[in-house]
């Protein structure tokens, strides 16, 4: 029942005017660490109000004083976030069709490495979807990157200190991004207590309807994730083998042929096309991803003097809302390509 609550909840909230949306959706009540260049400051916020507590250098003894003010505090948040300087969060727009969507994550994984100086294991990252065209066909997404190294670092010392994080804050709290580890859990804070009066109200009229609803979507929602464990399982499979193959490149001291194989597929590739999964076995690539035009990328790749004898590995298919195509691609390195 408390999902049940949960969820009409969400949906009541939607039908609120704009501006009153606004006000419900205030960031979460937080202990701040506010990170800067030459001091660091503790804030704590309740309710929407942020109230600067103290301020002190960026010494260790500094950070124990910070770790013995917060200490003095009386009901202060359980949440604490560390807020970053501006130039500590690397920000990045991306548009993407709306047929990516539903495979966001996985894309967005894909572009901060070809995009980026980075791996995936090298930094912390978030993102929020901006602004949605529907008249064009695409979506924005703001995507965030913060380097490891330096964040990892302050995160020790902070500990040290007695100062423990459970999140970093960007964009003064709009976006929170949970830190791994054993720290304390990142939870959810209810800012819908204002109106907390005139939704009992309207529970109580409508839950017995929208109960039928909300058990329907649960069943719905059960079989999708049916559905979905059984695409990961086949998904870490997949990625068990690329490891593997990636491994041996390593072991045999060719670690920059692969790279120099992904850059010139994407190189080749046009701008609308995005790839999924890339594989190389001897000088065979193979290429899975979307696009508007599958069928067209074998001929663009049998005119590219770098590559050789391309097919399709597998029936071309549209994807969920039938803008792209879904495909699978075999194309051979030239002999200057291949190692």
């Amino acid at each position: 029942m408390q999902d049940f609550v949960g969820w009409w909840t969400t949906q009541l909230a939607g039908l609120l005017p704009d501006r009153m949306a606004r006000g419900l959706h205030r960031p979460p009540n937080a202990v701040i660490l506010h990170s800067g260049a030459e001091n660091f400051s503790l804030l704590v916020r309740s309710r929407g109000v942020t109230i600067a507590v103290t301020q002190t250098g960026t010494d260790d003894l500094s950070l124990q004083d910070l770790a013995k003010a917060l200490r003095d505090i009386k009901n202060s948040p359980a949440l604490c976030v560390l807020h970053l300087p501006p130039g500590a969060v690397l920000h990045k727009s991306l548009s993407f069709p709306l047929a990516a969507r539903q495979d966001l994550k996985n894309l967005l994984r894909f572009e901060i490495e070809r995009e980026t100086p980075f791996r995936l294991d090298e930094i912390y990252w978030t993102h929020a979807v901006s602004r949605e065209d529907a008249a064009r066909g695409r979506f924005s997404v703001d995507l965030y990157i913060i380097p490891r190294q330096a964040v990892d670092t302050l995160l020790q010392r902070l500990k040290r200190a007695g100062l423990n994080p459970s999140a970093l804050e960007i964009d003064s709290g709009t976006l929170l991004l949970p830190l791994p580890g054993d720290r304390p859990s990142v939870r959810a804070q209810r800012h819908l207590i204002p109106a907390a009066a005139a939704i009992t109200a309207v529970l109580a009229i409508a839950a017995p309807f929208a109960y039928q609803e909300w058990a329907i979507s649960s069943a719905d929602s059960a079989i999708a994730g049916l559905k979905t464990e059984a695409l990961e399982a086949i998904s870490l499979r997949h990625s068990a083998d690329r490891r593997a193959q990636t491994d041996e490149f390593l072991k045999n001291g060719q670690s920059e042929y692969p790279l120099r194989a992904l850059a010139a597929v994407t190189r080749s590739l046009p701008a609308d096309t995005y790839l999924t999964s890339f594989a190389l076995h001897g000088s065979r690539v193979t290429l899975s991803g979307l696009s508007p035009s599958a069928a067209q990328l074998v001929g663009l790749f049998a005119h590219s003097p770098g590559f050789r004898q391309p097919s399709l590995d597998a029936p071309i298919v549209k994807n969920g809302s039938g803008e792209l195509e879904q495909f699978t691609i075999s194309v051979s390195l030239a002999q200057g390509q291949a190692p």
